[in-house]
């Protein structure tokens, strides 16, 4: 299934990461579908990487907070372990073994009130996304965008069951688990159907997660910038028009509802933008939560070197990353760690150029058509993953993207622009110091931001990057690959191994 236009631009989510926030958001909220209400205990076994970065991160209340049906944009989500006790229900903390499964895996074993323990395992895979690979040990790709019946049964399924549907199956100590995936929302009759048939003792109607559609079957592929060239030459379609059209084809939507999610997107990005610019009260207090403001004060009084549009991109960028430190509502571009580049770069480039609104979506559309590509090429916007190369170097590859596109309707030139400032960034490491996403990731986005900036300029008087934006992309797969686990967001190396963040780690225990 291709990826959401809206996963690279969003999710609107809590902060303060995408990954280890709204993803585990996400999978609490898979687990809840899959086990149902009326959980008396929830205990979560975690990636062991996870171990130095869960607490920062939330990721215990966010997975408890979609077990019991909390949003990953959900405010409650910041209170969902209190939230959960107050109901009666357990939780608990531990890790999974070593080199056993991908960086951030969560397993959730969850006991209800019917004397059923249940357990779901899912990763978060970058920007928000997930993956459900297992469901009481049997091995089942649960997709969190379509629609599945979850089948136990003391004996395999009979065939004629199956009509319509997409079979996985497997066998556990107990019996069998079937997962049956369909298009759209099961008809009463195929429910009732799968409930009464022979050995079936428990089903789990499991809708999407996802709030912008399923991927249908007949979704368009994009897995190249010389496609995407290929396709503007051929029909004279605008990037931002191949972009909507490639989201309509996805999830079967019309052009005015996906533009209008975009508009919905941009206008929280503008709520963060002013929320940054109040100062923020941040979560863990590695930074003052006030270095928006202070930038944004150095602006008005002449007192910036370089002047112009960048320092106002730059102090929107930093206020924006404090406020997803402070678990504001944020849009994640594509991740929650790189969320300031783009509300920063666009929010200041609309009020230097007065741009209207929909012109500023239609250059979000263009950031999100450069990301879809990346990531049928296989890039990781985890920093777990890839590094912070795969956050903050592709926020501010795919802004360079859109900022270009606001100049010019070239396509060659837009995707230079993308070229040349992830070019920049190949290798920046993910060295979060003690956890939180606050230090160095708030002034990681000023330097995103200014680099979007600069490479859009580039690319407009008629730079070129010497290597082909899709082998820079292919360059930035490698590295994500090459580069070692100690500088992919463990807090043991880099920055997060110095010796005041040692001292720090130890304080916050």
């Amino acid at each position: 299934m291709g990826i959401s236009i809206f996963e690279i631009i969003g999710p609107i989510m809590i902060g303060p990461s995408s990954s280890h926030t709204a993803g585990m958001a996400r999978i609490g909220m898979m687990a809840c579908r899959i086990i149902g209400d009326g959980a008396v205990s929830i205990h979560l076994d975690l990636s062991p990487k996870m171990r130095s970065t869960y607490a920062g991160h939330r990721s215990d209340a966010a997975l408890i907070g979609g077990v019991i049906g909390l949003r990953e944009s959900d405010p409650e989500i910041r209170n969902a372990i209190a939230q959960a006790r107050s109901c009666g229900i357990a939780v608990s903390v531990g890790f999974l073994p070593e080199g056993l499964y991908p960086q951030n895996t969560a397993m959730l074993t969850v006991a209800d009130r019917a004397g059923r323990t249940t357990k779901v395992l899912g990763t978060s895979v970058g920007g928000g996304s997930i993956v459900i690979s297992a469901v009481d040990d049997v091995p089942l790709q649960v997709s969190p965008e379509a629609y599945h019946l979850i089948v136990w049964s003391s004996a395999s399924l009979p065939e004629d069951l199956w009509a319509g549907a997409a079979v996985q199956s497997g066998r556990n100590s107990q019996g069998f688990v079937t997962c049956l995936t369909f298009p759209a929302m099961p008809s009463p009759e195929v429910c009732r159907s799968v409930e009464n048939a022979g050995g079936v003792y428990r089903v789990s109607v499991v809708e999407p997660v996802l709030e912008y559609g399923v991927s249908l079957p007949a979704e368009k592929r994009y897995r190249s910038f010389e496609e995407v060239c290929r396709v503007v030459a051929e029909t004279s379609m605008p990037l931002t028009e191949v972009a909507v059209d490639y989201e309509m084809a996805r999830s079967g939507r019309s052009k005015e509802t996906v533009r209008g999610q975009m508009h919905k997107h941009l206008a929280q990005m503008k709520k963060s933008v002013q929320a940054g610019e109040r100062g923020s009260r941040m979560l863990y207090g590695l930074t003052s939560g006030q270095d928006g403001p202070r930038m944004l004060q150095a602006i008005q009084a002449g007192r910036t070197i370089s002047g112009g549009i960048i320092p106002l991109a730059v102090a929107r960028a930093i206020g924006v990353m404090e406020y997803n430190g402070a678990m504001g509502c944020i849009v994640a571009a594509p991740t929650a760690g790189s969320s300031g580049i783009v509300p920063g770069a666009m929010t200041a480039v609309q009020e230097q150029f007065g741009f209207q609104d929909e012109e500023i979506v239609d250059a979000l559309f263009v950031s999100a058509l450069a990301g879809v590509i990346m990531a049928g090429r296989e890039v990781s916007f985890s920093g777990s993953v890839g590094g912070c190369q795969g956050e903050v170097g592709v926020s501010s590859a795919i802004t360079a993207a859109g900022l270009a596109s606001l100049f010019t309707r070239d396509p060659e030139t837009v995707f230079h622009a993308m070229a040349m400032s992830l070019k920049n960034l190949l290798g920046l490491v993910c060295d979060p110091v003690a956890g939180p996403i606050e230090v160095p990731c708030i002034k990681r986005n000023a330097v995103g931001v200014a680099n979007a900036f600069t490479a859009a300029d580039m690319a407009l008087s008629g730079i070129r990057s010497y290597i082909p934006p899709d082998e820079v992309i292919d360059a930035l797969v490698d590295t994500e690959r090459r580069l070692p686990p100690e500088l992919k967001c463990a807090a043991v190396g880099g920055l997060a191994c110095t010796g005041t963040a040692c001292r720090l780690r130890e304080r916050l225990g």
